[in-house]
């Protein structure tokens, strides 16, 4: 290759014209790049971005060469070009480099990694410096042209094998919106005029130059306005790329071409085309899916008005050729145009011009004579000079001066006449000759289509005309007249219109041009050389202009008055024109077996677009009226074609088109299809089709016109006149009546099958397979959207039919269709209500996927979008697999769906997918709650952006009332919340605005139902206020909802006024149990068990828990009713079937155990934990927050009262719930319920084992102070004294702070406590309260010791006025066993006497607290006279260590290490402190002794559970082996004290005596003893206080 370019550029630099390099250069890179292209499959992508990359340079280059050769001719623009083409070189380096990776060895391919950052650098730098090295300028017509198809040809190299399937559309290709929205190129024999005075050219420059000077506020809007052919056009092109405007618009020229074939879908491209060069590559790709949209022009203005006045007023816009009925085109495009851009149009109406706002109107009424004569000059090769004139006086005389005066100077026609005269090499007297024959001839009265033309225009292209060599041509250019004006013609078009002209009779299959492989290519198709000789011929007669690529003929272009004169002359033979292309393209659509149109016979569709026919074909069916072309262009099949490879907007112009064409069919009365059955429905079917499609027609007006036009179609045509087509009539009838807005659903439902089984008497899996298929599928869409009949029978046989249509929709054979009915598939799964749901979820996702094999993001955008939406509700719903993952997946899915589901292009789906992950963020468990919540309200607030009360009255009610139940759940201050209720009301009132009780009363009874629930459950204001309210609301439901008309409803209504009667404050409490016992029988009258099982399942939970709160009636007995009733509930309730529902009626019966009266306690409350457990395998907190809260809070509850197992462990357990239950219940959300959880989880912080003890109690009162900011004495005074008794139990055993501070503290909250708990109002409380100020001045440090004392033992007493043994012998023996301690700490007394006295109090206690009756607490109090007989002195004067031994050993019977760890652990370290202290015996078994106690402690304080414990038992256990002389053993235990340092709290106290016995523990370990050596161990640590001391 690299030789090949050597070689043309020698040949250029000889002939000092470099055309032949250029040209030979684009000829190898397109080769080239075919071949990388191929070469990239397979490769990694960034190799293949560098390709394109290259590509893209290449072709810009390139296309700067040919510009630079076509309009600027002289040595600087040599210079310029050869300047280009040293770029050009430096691509082609870059990409051979490129290609030699693809040979690399793997080893090395791995290594050039490095060098991509170089080529992509490096190819930057080249487009820089192109870019900079020149000014975006005109490119002309032709050279656009051989762009253009150079350009198309490189998009089909790149496009190498792709999977057609998964291309992108076309439509989001920005390409087409950079070269063919530039000026044209102006031609060769063009004559200058800006420099002209006379010149329509010199007033257009000086126009934008003075409003560039500031000359102007505005940008001009300047029409330039003459008859056609007067080089409107071309003046405004040259004013574009001249070199003065080019500088004044540095950003370039947008060129906008209309023609007389403008329709919708030409504002939508050049509104695109507009918004790609004014505002960007990424405004241009986001509008292109909005054309659809009726507002897309003055959003489109927006966007283009937004960009800064500095950078629009470097741009200048050309629109060209307004046509008198495009005004309302024009003032489109100039919405969309800054105001600061100025914008030259064209047109033939001065109506126009004027109907432009500030609008400049400049007129051409004829060319300047001397402009005139430089053309003529050109034609005879001369070249005029100011010193000599191109022609001689004779000359003017004899030929030039005639012409001009019959040609009046008219541009166009003094070129026809020039393009004659240089056909015949300068002889000029034929052409003349023949002009004047024209203007003699009497017959001259033949008309244009535009009758402002000049009689000069038609004298012209008659003399042309007649100057054709033979008819053949003459038939061949009017033939011409049937195509559009302006735009590029390819050569294969060509081929199909002329064939009769090319000697061909019959269609493509009769001598088809692919049999003759020898004749020349044009792209991918083989031309017959007779098409080249008649453009030709066209040319040189001035009738054409042709285009050449790649030094081929790629096409012509038609002038608008040439293509109108041609027009003219096909008379009768327009439509059979018209018809013959419809017909030659319509013989080479393949058979498409997935077609089920067969009687259609036109598949445009199957007929690949070649730049032409897709946005052509609805025009030509139109003008043969060929009721079949028409009607398949009503299809789905051409809907999905002509959207794959164009905007929205030209297949909505194709419909405009079809409707337009068959209603005049329709209303003519005599027409020929009235003739025909068959055509008379197809007429009727296109038509109904058309309107189906149509964006423009209401929802429900679409399927009442479809609906009455099928019908008629079906009156005139019979099964046995056309038996598919009558079929399909009654198939698409049937999908009227199921997509059907109005009437009775049910009716509908009946109609429709009624015309698909009608349909399958013709349509059989025999005959038509694929038809038949098709039925099946909307019939299985028909039972899936059934609203009426069994749920669960309509989805069987829903899937049943899919299942029928998938036996031929296979992948293979029918992919599309495979996947839309394996889509269908899925949301039938997806909707089964009986069976095993989990599996059904599983089956409806697996359906989804394999859609998603077929309907990928690029070849199905919408599809995919809609199947990415159905998967996210499916994981949202799904039970399988872990909730968090599946709300996360669900999440994703929705996101996905609303990358293509956009606001613009899609607003209903995308408001539906709103919709859902607004429900998908409340659901979600990752991610901060509040930001998840606030989320939902924004997804439910932008779906009302659409869903509004005028299109969606119902969709906005409903997102109403969801927005309602978020008000409710907002929490805040208290003035937040206030206005959360009102926004809450707010929304049912706007609700109520649609469901009146006169309009839809049972909509309205259900807002009324709803209201009545929000003020039950509100938190806020007076409860008993809003519980009347809310009973209220359920009567007002009643109203409606009466047993007989609506018994459903009304059992549901009586269900919710039993829970507010068994919530309700006011009235009499037993009274309103009964009311609500009342209103559940009366709702179990109409849910019955065999009738409606679950519901009666759940009458009888919703019973159960009113028979627990129930006052009237035996305690014991209610509670035995309560666990009946939840047992019936759980006969129907099965965890595998009904899994939430089971989870309730577990959930109560635990909360049914925990209260019973009868049985075991402890193994009341194992049940209940049995329960809840239970509960637990399917309540999670992402599928129901708040019950899994109050579930996890009695769970807390239950676990904190637990008194058969590992407290601490129990302690634990419940400090889990709580923090679970915080998670939820938050402050904001349930504040009554977030205070009582803090409330309860410092009462569990308090009693805590485990953990730093200051750490615990500094959380108990944060959390009591927590408590206190819900729970005022104003509003909640006995909640209030209850936190105020729990915090003073706090300060009271508060670690850190000063002691004496804590104690006073806790005095002041057990003082504030007895304001509100009286002995007379509350008695037990206020007795506990007392035995709490008791401890409170026990260790109380200010004032005088003696008196705090006696002021506890005071409080004793007071709270034994309560509690006496009689009425309350378990507190009575607590507090006597809490006296014994008091006794112990007394400073006034005999101190033996008070040693006595606390003596009497433990056994005192031992009358109530027997071994048989409370075990624990009988143990415990051994251990507290234990610790007393080691302190009591013998008769002998030393402690009675015998006796305490014994009631060691006592305690120990029952305190063993299975039933009670930490209590066993406290009694053996106790009886090693007696041993170790013990007088009486062997001194060495008593230390042997001691030790084995403190190992059997440390069984259970070990360092990991109990530190300071196992520290303790572990000092004493060193002294132990140190007084026994185990030297060894205690210096292990001595360095595992000091390796445990500063983590003991006694450290700082023991720390020195610590280091002492270690020297020498290791002195005794090195030497021999000697004797006295050894000290006796000093006291240490010593946990060995009363069992209980003073805690509660």
């Amino acid at each position: 290759m690299s030789a090949l370019c050597i070689a043309a550029d020698a040949v250029d630099q000889a002939s000092c014209v470099p055309v032949v390099g250029p040209a030979l250069h684009l000829g190898l890179l397109v080769v080239q790049f075919g071949a990388l292209a191929v070469l990239a499959d397979g490769h990694d992508a960034r190799r293949k971005e560098a390709i394109e990359r290259c590509e893209s340079v290449a072709f810009d280059v390139l296309c700067r060469i040919f510009a630079q050769l076509r309009e600027d001719p002289s040595e600087f623009g040599a210079a310029y070009v050869e300047q280009l083409c040293s770029l050009m070189a430096r691509v082609e380096i870059v990409m051979e480099e490129v290609e030699s990776t693809f040979f690399m060895p793997s080893v090395k391919a791995a290594v050039a990694g490095a060098a991509i950052l170089g080529w992509e650098q490096r190819l930057k730098d080249i487009n820089e410096k192109q870019i900079a090295s020149s000014v975006h300028g005109a490119v002309g017509r032709a050279v656009s042209r051989l762009e253009k198809g150079v350009d198309g040809l490189m998009m089909r190299v790149s496009a190498l094998g792709q999977d057609p399937v998964a291309s992108a559309p076309l439509a989001q290709d920005l390409s087409v919106y950079e070269v063919g929205w530039r000026p044209p190129a102006l031609f060769e024999d063009h004559v200058p005029g800006v420099d002209k005075p006379n010149r329509v050219e010199f007033a257009m420059v000086s126009l934008l130059k003075s409003y560039v000077l500031g000359e102007g506020a505005k940008a001009p809007r300047v029409g330039v306005c003459a008859i056609g052919g007067s080089g409107k056009s071309t003046a405004c092109a040259e004013v574009a790329t001249c070199k003065r405007i080019r500088a004044l618009f540095p950003l370039g020229t947008v060129w906008v071409q209309l023609n007389d074939a403008s329709t919708t879908e030409t504002v939508a491209t050049s509104v695109t085309a507009l918004l790609y060069h004014l505002c960007g590559e990424a405004a241009a790709r986001r509008f292109q899916r909005l054309t659809e949209r009726e507002d897309f022009v003055a959003l489109a203005a927006a966007e283009a008005q937004a960009i800064s006045a500095a950078d629009a007023s470097m741009w200048l816009v050309v629109i060209d050729d307004v046509r008198y009925d495009q005004v309302a085109v024009l003032k489109q495009l100039l919405l969309v145009v800054p105001q600061t851009t100025p914008v030259l149009f064209t047109t033939r109406s001065e109506m126009v011009v004027a109907s432009v706002t500030g609008g400049v109107r400049l007129a051409i009424k004829s060319w300047p004579e001397d402009d005139a004569r430089a053309l003529l000059a050109g034609a005879v090769g001369r070249q005029p000079t100011k010193s000599s004139p191109a022609f001689s006086v004779e000359e003017e005389a004899a030929w030039v001066g005639r012409v001009l005066e019959l040609t009046q100077c008219h541009v166009l026609s003094v070129s026809i006449v020039a393009a004659l005269v240089a056909a015949r090499c300068g002889m000029w007297r034929p052409v003349v000759a023949a002009l004047e024959c024209q203007w003699t001839d009497p017959s001259f009265q033949r008309p244009l289509t535009d009758p402002r033309s000049r009689r000069s225009v038609r004298a012209t292209l008659d003399t042309s005309l007649a100057l054709l060599p033979d008819d053949n041509c003459r038939k061949a250019f009017a033939a011409v007249g049937i195509l559009p004006a302006n735009e590029h013609i390819g050569v294969h078009v060509l081929e199909r219109l002329w064939r009769p002209h090319l000697g061909f009779a019959g269609g493509a299959a009769q001598g088809t041009y692919l049999s003759r492989p020898q004749w020349p290519n044009v792209g991918d198709a083989v031309v017959i050389p007779s098409v080249f000789h008649l453009v030709r011929d066209l040319v040189r007669a001035g009738l054409l202009h042709q285009e050449v690529a790649d030094g081929d003929l790629a096409g012509i272009v038609v002038h608008p008055v040439v293509c109108g004169y041609a027009h003219s002359l096909l008379g009768d033979a327009c439509v059979t024109n018209h018809q013959r292309l419809v017909d030659e393209y319509a013989s080479t659509c393949p058979s498409d077996d997935a077609d089920t149109h067969g009687w259609l016979g036109y598949h445009f569709w199957a007929t690949p677009d070649d730049d032409y026919w897709y946005n052509n074909v609805a025009r030509h069916a139109a003008a043969t009226e060929d009721v079949l072309a028409l009607a398949s262009l009503a299809t789905d099949e051409w809907r999905t074609a002509r959207t794959r490879t164009g905007p929205p907007s030209g297949y909505q112009a194709d419909i405009d088109v079809v409707l337009a064409s068959l209603r005049s069919v329709l209303d003519e009365a005599d027409h020929s299809v009235r003739d025909s059955p068959m055509l008379l429905g197809a007429s009727h079917w296109g038509l109904a089709m058309a309107y189906l499609y149509n964006r423009d027609c209401k929802m429900t007006s679409k399927h009442e016109v479809a609906i009455i036009l099928l019908r008629r179609g079906l009156d005139e045509l019979s099964r046995a006149d056309a038996p598919l087509q009558w079929a399909e009539m009654q198939n698409d009838l049937g999908n009227a009546y199921s997509y059907r807005v109005s009437g009775d659903k049910a009716a509908n439902f009946q109609k429709a099958v009624g015309c698909y089984y009608r349909a399958l008497e013709v349509r059989t899996r025999e005959a038509a397979p694929l038809s038949w298929a098709e039925t099946q599928h909307c019939l299985g869409m028909a039972y899936a959207d059934r609203q009426g009949g069994n749920k669960a029978t309509n989805a069987t046989e829903a899937m049943a039919c899919f299942r029928r249509a998938l036996d031929v929709r296979t992948r293979e054979m029918a992919p599309l269709q495979w996947a839309e009915t394996t889509y269908s598939m899925g949301a039938a799964y997806a909707e089964r209500v009986d069976g095993d749901l989990a599996a059904h979820s599983e089956e409806a996702l697996a359906c989804y996927r394999r859609a998603l094999e077929v309907w990928t993001r690029d070849a199905a955008p919408q599809h995919w979008a809609k199947t990415q939406h159905s998967m996210g509700v499916a994981y949202a719903e799904r039970l399988d697999g872990d909730k968090a993952a599946n709300m996360e997946e669900a999440m994703a899915c929705y996101f996905r769906a609303l990358e293509v589901r956009t606001q613009d292009v899609v607003p209903l789906p995308w408001a539906v997918t709103q919709s859902c992950m607004g429900a998908a963020y409340l659901q979600r468990l990752g991610g901060d709650k509040e930001a998840n919540f606030e989320k939902a309200v924004a997804c439910y607030w932008r779906s009302l952006d659409v869903w509004t009360r005028e299109t969606m009255p119902a969709k906005w009610a409903s997102t109403q009332l969801k927005l309602a139940s978020m008000h409710e759940r907002m929490g805040g201050d208290r003035a937040a919340k206030q206005e959360n209720w009102e926004d809450m009301m707010a929304c049912y009132l706007r609700a109520l605005g649609v469901w009146t009780r006169e309009a839809a009363p049972h909509d309205w009874a259900k807002v009324q139902d709803r209201i009545g629930t929000s003020w039950a459950e509100r938190l806020d204001g007076d409860k008993a206020a809003n519980l009347e309210d809310a009973l209220t609301c359920y009567r007002r439901a009643l109203e409606v909802r009466t047993r007989l008309t609506a018994p459903r409803q009304w059992a549901r209504t009586q269900h919710n006024m039993g829970v507010a009667y068994a919530q309700r404050l006011d009235g009499d409490n037993a009274n309103s149990m009964e009311e609500a016992l009342a209103c559940y029988r009366g709702a179990l009258e109409v849910f019955t068990r065999q009738t409606e099982s679950h519901t009666w399942a759940m009458l009888q939970r919703h019973m159960a828990a009113v028979y627990v709160l129930r006052v009237d009636g035996d305690k014991a007995a209610n509670m035995e009713d309560a666990l009946a009733c939840y047992r019936r509930a759980l006969e129907v309730w099965r965890q595998e079937t009904s899994p939430l529902d089971w989870a309730r009626a577990q959930q109560g019966m635990g909360a049914a155990y925990a209260e019973r009266v009868d049985g075991d306690k402890a193994g009341n409350l194992k049940e209940a934990i049995a329960c809840y457990r239970r509960t637990l395998e399917v309540w999670t907190r992402e599928t129901v927050p708040h019950a899994w809260a109050q579930l996890h809070d009695c769970m807390g509850t239950v676990y904190a009262q637990r008194v058969v197992r590992d407290k601490s462990a129990d302690l634990e357990d419940a400090l889990a719930c709580y923090r679970l239950v915080l998670d939820v219940w938050t402050r904001q959300t349930a504040p009554m319920q977030w205070a009582k959880t803090q409330h309860n989880m410092g009462a569990v912080y308090a009693r805590r084992l485990d953990g730093n003890k200051a750490a615990n109690m500094e959380e108990a009162l944060a959390c009591y102070r927590r408590a206190l900011e819900v729970w005022e004495r104003q509003t909640a005074p006995l909640h209030w004294a209850r936190a105020q008794y729990s915090m003073g139990a706090a300060y009271a055993e508060r670690v850190d702070g000063g002691k004496a501070a804590n104690i006073e503290e806790a005095l002041v909250c057990f003082r504030g406590t007895l304001d509100v708990w009286t002995r007379e109002t509350a008695p037990h409380p206020w007795a506990q309260t007392q035995d709490h100020l008791s401890v409170a001045y026990t260790k109380r440090l200010e004032g005088d010791k003696a008196e705090n004392m006696e002021e506890a033992l005071a409080c004793y007493r007071r709270a034994l006025e309560v509690w006496t043994r009689q009425a309350v012998p378990d507190s009575w023996a607590n507090m006597q066993r809490r006296m014994g301690a008091a006794y112990l700490q007394r400073v006034d007394g005999d101190r033996a006497a008070n040693l006595e006295e606390s003596m009497a109090c433990y056994r005192r206690s031992l009358m109530a607290w027997t071994r048989e009756a409370s075990p624990l607490q009988w143990a415990s109090t051994q251990l507290n006279l234990a610790h007393g007989n080691r302190r009591r002195m013998t008769d002998n004067g030393v402690p009675d260590m015998e006796e305490a031994l014994a009631f060691f050993q006592r305690a120990l019977e029952v305190l063993t290490q299975d039933a009670a760890p930490l209590q066993w652990a406290k009694a053996q370290h106790g009886m090693g402190l007696t041993y170790a202290e013990r007088v009486v015996g062997d001194r060495t078994s008593n230390w042997d002794e001691a030790v084995t106690c403190y190992c059997r402690a440390l069984e259970v304080r070990t360092r990991e559970a109990e530190p300071q414990l196992w520290a303790s038992s572990t000092w004493r256990l060193m002294l132990a082996l140190q007084g026994g002389k185990h030297w060894t053993e205690a210096l292990d235990k001595a360095r595992a004290l000091q390796t445990f340092g500063r983590e003991w709290k006694r450290w700082d106290e023991l720390e020195a005596s610590l280091a002492t016995r270690v020297a020498e523990l290791k002195s005794e370990v090195a030497q021999p003893p000697v004797a006295g050596a050894i000290r006796e161990p000093q006291p240490g640590v010593d946990d060995g206080h009363l069992a209980d001391g003073h805690l509660a």
